[in-house]
């Protein structure tokens, strides 16, 4: 059970999704964070999302430890917290923008036995104003049950030179490809549950 005093991370802005998962706690971070893991990469990028030309970093730090169900002495896993890991895909096309490549830069913000909190800045400069921001989600998974997590997925929208003429659609759309993608992933963690993550 959680302890008495936790409270979940601040979520972002904008909550595109707030869902309990049917998976336990362990196989999910597993699957989202452990670089052994392909189910991100697999399932839900290239099969799911239609990414191509995926390139998927390593953790900045403890490579092989993060996102392990159990960890050799010494390891503390409080050395995850500010772990980085650098990916790049080209997503496809949509109704707004032509296919275009997303750079990501993925930040472990809290990893404890009961939860975990990753946030992804997301550099997409092919589209259009796309150097003038940046794309911030968060991915909250908390442990729920013996076999269930709740899962808790935001965004943000920073523009570090200010906000331009368009900065209202560039929010409704990065809000809308998001939530596409948070339902993307929680759909694949669904479908894949019963198997294996």
């Amino acid at each position: 059970s959680l302890p008495a005093d936790f409270t979940p991370p601040e979520s972002l802005e904008f909550e595109g999704i707030d869902i309990t998962l049917p998976v336990g706690f362990l196989r999910l971070r597993r699957a989202l964070l452990s670089t052994k893991s392909q189910f991100v990469t697999e399932a839900v990028w290239r099969a799911d999302a239609k990414y191509e030309n995926i390139v998927s970093g390593s953790w900045s730090r403890h490579v092989d430890h993060i996102g392990e169900a159990t960890l050799p002495s010494g390891v503390d896993p409080k050395e995850f917290i500010g772990a980085e890991c650098q990916n790049s895909y080209l997503m496809p096309k949509s109704a707004f923008v032509k296919a275009n490549t997303a750079h990501e830069t993925v930040t472990i913000h809290e990893y404890t036995d009961y939860c975990f909190c990753v946030k992804r800045c997301t550099r997409t400069p092919e589209v259009p104003f796309g150097d003038s921001f940046l794309a911030w989600t968060q991915i909250v998974v908390i442990r729920t049950g013996k076999n269930t997590c709740r899962m808790i997925c935001s965004t943000e929208a920073e523009f570090p030179n200010g906000q331009p003429m368009v900065a209202r659609q560039i929010k409704s759309g990065m809000r809308t490809g998001t939530t596409e993608y948070f339902t993307l992933l929680s759909s694949a963690i669904i479908r894949y549950a019963p198997v294996k993550l």
